[in-house]
């Protein structure tokens, strides 16, 4: 059963809309993702769930019950929800332990009751070592740790968090991902995640709602959203792949202009224009000609480690991107061959 529920929901300042008509329901205990690039409405959406600013339309509703909607917003202290923000704000001359007691000392609860709840949460984020010191004493990834522990110890009926890993090195930014969903998977509180990164996204998320220009393009389970995209800008955003367009030369051939190219699913009209997706690392690229391929030649190879990118170009100077192993030297200029295979080309709307 939806648990928070987004209808209509539209922010706009003047003449510029910045949110468009967002519809999203969340269930209770599933964590879901906003995910898209910067200035897509991701933050919006997050801050007009929390009540920090008002809607321009549509509404916020919380297990049925109506908390936004246009002139008549609950403040965001009354709503039940904690938000972590990139910064963590956390209370430089408190000690950990008194930063995530600070929420639990406002409502007044006895000392035995906070003592015994941060204890066990400050457990749960493995910093109950540390509870006498003060946040300066910490790294980035045990403070973003504080935050958790401080916004998770109140039991928010929904959790927020605005780019949480954003501050943090690789490094702590990948472990941190796991932290994120061992967290969620412990207390199951119903969270809205928002991000621009898609390893983020893939790593912590029930549900990846991917947004573009203030609407959501696509929402669905991350394999789901990977595996088929709908449209070229979710292909593109979630994992990377060449978008290539023509002419469709009947309901699963799509004439590129180099070749034609087939689709397992059936999705063109002949005659029509279409596109579709294939990502870099789906592209089999060989050294001589074999059935179904196409020519094309090597612009660039970038040795990555674990594997090499390879930009291409086709016959009539059609980009492509591709991955090969790493052991597949090949130089600049030299010809290769591709093939797309049918079952991992997919039919989008661009």
């Amino acid at each position: 059963m939806s648990h928070l529920v987004l209808e209509g929901l539209t922010k706009q300042y003047g003449s510029q809309t910045v949110l468009d008509r967002i519809d999203l329901s969340v269930e209770k205990g599933k964590l879901v993702c906003l995910l898209g690039p910067s200035g897509c409405g991701k933050t919006t959406t997050l801050r007009l769930v929390a009540g920090f600013m008002e809607p321009s339309a549509g509404k916020v509703s919380v297990g049925g019950r109506v908390l936004s909607q246009p002139g008549s917003a609950l403040p965001p202290e009354r709503r039940g929800m904690s938000m972590i923000f990139q910064s963590y704000a956390l209370w430089p001359h408190m000690t950990i332990f008194d930063n995530v007691a600070y929420g639990l000392t406002l409502r007044k609860l006895a000392n035995s009751e906070i003592e015994g709840r941060v204890k066990k949460m400050l457990g749960a984020v493995r910093l109950d070592h540390l509870a006498d010191r003060y946040p300066g004493e910490l790294s980035g990834g045990q403070q973003q740790r504080v935050a958790l522990a401080r916004a998770l110890v109140v039991e928010p009926e929904i959790l927020l968090l605005d780019e949480p890993l954003s501050n943090l090195d690789a490094a702590l930014r990948e472990e941190m991902r796991f932290e994120v969903r061992r967290l969620h998977d412990e207390f199951r509180y119903t969270t809205v995640y928002v991000t621009h990164d898609q390893a983020e996204a893939m790593t912590a998320a029930d549900t990846i709602v991917v947004m573009n220009q203030g609407r959501i393009e696509q929402a669905g389970a991350p394999e789901e959203i990977y595996s088929h995209p709908r449209t070229g800008f979710v292909a593109n955003f979630l994992g990377g792949a060449n978008i290539l367009q023509g002419r469709a030369v009947d309901a699963q051939r799509l004439d590129i202009g180099a070749g034609v190219l087939r689709c397992a699913e059936p999705a063109f009209v002949a005659g029509r224009g279409g596109a579709l997706s294939i990502r870099f690392h789906e592209i089999n690229v060989l050294s001589r000609e074999a059935p179904d391929t196409l020519p094309a030649r090597v612009t660039r190879q970038t040795f990555l480690g674990s594997t090499r990118d390879l930009s291409l170009a086709l016959a009539d100077g059609t980009p492509l991107r591709a991955s090969a192993p790493p052991d597949l030297a090949i130089p600049a200029d030299a010809r290769v061959w591709v093939a797309l295979p049918p079952d991992r080309c997919r039919p989008v709307t661009v």
